[in-house]
């Protein structure tokens, strides 16, 4: 869910004073994150290794192995250390979270020590911030936990996808974690100064935040990032869970309206929230306040247009094209492309049927 965040900069004195200690530990933990995989990837390559090891053992020895109770030893032997791996798994596995909501809260108190009063209102607001912050560093650094060396570069594209297929999830669910944080951290703002217009604020942006982990880059408009992206990723279950804090982030933007029913930043933000929740009938409505807002803005014209030419509103489609054309506005012309997507979908839906 593409969003602007205008209204963080209302508490950039805040954050302006503590910018260069979030950057001296963003780039601290996100390496110390990274120590976390390499170590529980090493666990799993020595029990690989081992167990490939004696496999090959037991193959390439096969026929000097005359006693059957020798042949059954190394069997056993196998299966032990196979068992072994296996529960030695689950147990990495809860081990591993543990270490990621650790790490999040070494993070979030080394951050508290730098705060001239933590007991302030604004406290929460800033840990916030700082959570947000560290998520955002993690971005893509599931592709880079292993690189080639320099005399191999041919092999990145190849150890890209690798490292992205093995390090997806953990990189997913410490966003997660960070992200859950920041809207506890707002959530708490919100209960200590419930009519602030800012509290509400952060806490609709770190909801908007939240769902972007659900949603694949490549159906985003205006994204094109054309890495590889694991084909069961963003599947059923991530679909629910972008529903479901979307709508979250729509409350608190309600809310919003309700305080600053003339803001337009307000609206743009339901607007896109109604697009990504696939209700466009809602949408249209939300850039129609925004025209009366601010009727000059031609980009939220030209978003209004399209949406009417796709929903079949073809005569006031038309209406905004001209008024575009006569504007001399450069877009204009792409606008007309969408007459006839309504009918071209209602094919589409039919075929599909």
């Amino acid at each position: 869910m593409p969003s602007p965040l205008e209204y963080e900069e209302i508490n950039d004195h805040h954050h302006e004073h503590y910018k260069g200690q979030i950057d001296h530990f963003i780039s601290h933990y996100v390496n110390a994150f990274e120590r976390v995989l390499k170590s529980f990837t090493l666990f799993n390559a020595v029990f690989i290794l081992l167990i490939v090891a004696e496999i090959g053992y037991f193959v390439v020895h096969l026929t000097f192995l005359a006693q059957s109770f020798i042949i059954a030893i190394h069997l056993a032997l196998i299966f032990a250390t196979i068992f072994c791996y296996f529960t030695l798994q689950m147990y990495a596995q809860t081990r591993k979270s543990d270490k990621f909501h650790s790490l999040k809260n070494q993070y979030t108190l080394s951050f508290l020590e730098t705060l001239q009063d933590p007991a302030d209102s604004q406290t929460p607001a800033l840990v916030a911030h700082a959570c947000c912050k560290l998520a955002e560093a993690l971005h893509s650094v599931e592709y880079a936990i292993y690189e080639a060396p320099s005399w191999c570069a041919f092999l990145n594209s190849s150890l890209e996808k690798l490292n992205c297929w093995w390090f997806w999830q953990d990189v997913h669910q410490m966003k997660e974690i960070l992200l859950q944080a920041s809207i506890e951290e707002h959530i708490k703002f919100v209960r200590v100064e419930p009519t602030n217009l800012e509290a509400h604020a952060g806490l609709a942006n770190a909801y908007v935040m939240m769902s972007g982990l659900y949603v694949d880059p490549q159906i985003v408009e205006g994204l094109d990032d054309e890495r590889w992206i694991p084909p069961n990723k963003y599947n059923k279950h991530f679909k629910q869970k972008f529903r479901l804090i979307a709508e979250r982030a729509i409350e608190e933007f309600r809310i919003l309206n309700d305080y600053a029913p003339d803001d337009p930043w307000v609206h743009v933000q339901l607007a896109y929230s109604y697009r990504d929740l696939q209700m466009p009938h809602e949408e249209i409505k939300q850039y129609e306040i925004i025209l009366q807002l601010c009727p000059d803005d031609k980009e939220t014209l030209m978003k209004l247009g399209k949406l009417y030419f796709e929903q079949g509103h073809n005569g006031k489609g038309l209406e905004i094209y001209e008024h575009l054309k006569k504007s001399n506005f450069k877009k204009a012309d792409s606008l007309i492309r969408f007459y006839g997507a309504y009918s071209n979908n209602l094919e589409s839906q039919e075929n599909k049927e």
